[in-house]
């Protein structure tokens, strides 16, 4: 039983990463106003923990507007 979930947990954070990866890649060209192409800040690094922060904020920013 524990195979199966370590797939699905394995699965699960791949897909977190590359989420935040794209939500950083995509914060990264807007700041930087379309300049520079999504190829070039793909290869980049801070793209996963600028989209983690992000993530946090919203979170934070729902959690807030809630309440």
């Amino acid at each position: 039983m524990s195979f199966f979930e370590d797939i699905f947990v394995g699965i699960g954070q791949e897909i977190f990463y590359s989420s935040f990866k794209w939500i950083g890649i995509s914060i990264k060209w807007m700041f930087n106003l379309g300049k520079k192409p999504i190829s070039e800040i793909r290869k980049e690094n801070w793209n996963t923990r600028i989209g983690f922060i992000v993530f946090l904020v919203l979170i934070g920013l729902i959690i807030y507007f809630v309440n």
